[in-house]
């Protein structure tokens, strides 16, 4: 068990690291605003994306180097440039993720107290004191149990979901055009998340 632990962890992590609004915004919304057909641009964001996370994984596992100290070693200007989308993106990553998952809070909790914004505060405080107390390490088994718990309820709501049957189809459903400048943008939304941006990849 603990060997099947130690090869699974980084798949886990990963996971958890690629988890947000590409899975529990876009891609739900991609099925209810254009229909079922969706499914196809998101199949092949993974697989497209696929080598690049892939490659990752393996050049940290041959090198023994991180992803970032492979840019260093290529000059200093990969290096900072790579470091310039990250710093750019970050900020608009972080505040997506964390007004989704207040949001997710609030809407999961009708008596929960506190505000959209309080929310957010309180979950980038407790974040941030978990990471200076027991830094990376505790972070690392707290997405693990985390991930794991998420995976099972998907096994057990897929089940539930497979045995209930096919719901009723919606009548009169139009799926909004996509070929608009709306829809061009949230295609774009959705494939850059899809399961995550690619300047990303696990190491």
């Amino acid at each position: 068990m603990k060997r099947f632990l130690k090869i699974v962890g980084p798949g886990l992590l990963f996971a958890s690291m690629a988890i947000g609004t590409s899975h529990l915004v876009l891609s739900t919304q991609a099925g209810a605003r254009f229909g079922g057909w969706m499914i196809l641009p998101i199949l092949l964001a993974n697989l497209l994306k696929y080598p690049f996370f892939e490659f990752g994984v393996r050049y940290t596992q041959v090198t023994q180097r991180s992803l970032i100290e492979g840019y260093q070693k290529r000059g200093k200007a990969i290096f900072w440039t790579y470091a310039l989308v990250t710093l750019v993106s970050s900020f608009t990553i972080l505040a997506a993720l964390y007004t989704v998952t207040g949001g997710l809070l609030i809407n999961l909790m009708p008596s929960w107290p506190l505000g959209l914004t309080e929310t957010v505060l309180g979950l980038f405080g407790l974040l941030s004191v978990i990471l200076l107390i027991g830094r990376y390490k505790l972070m690392e088994n707290a997405l693990k149990i985390v991930v794991s718990a998420l995976f099972i309820s998907l096994l057990v709501t897929t089940f539930l979901v497979l045995n209930k049957g096919a719901i009723a189809p919606v009548q009169n459903f139009m799926p909004e055009p996509l070929w608009n400048k709306g829809g061009v943008l949230f295609l774009i939304a959705l494939i850059g998340w899809m399961p995550t941006a690619v300047e990303l990849p696990p190491g």
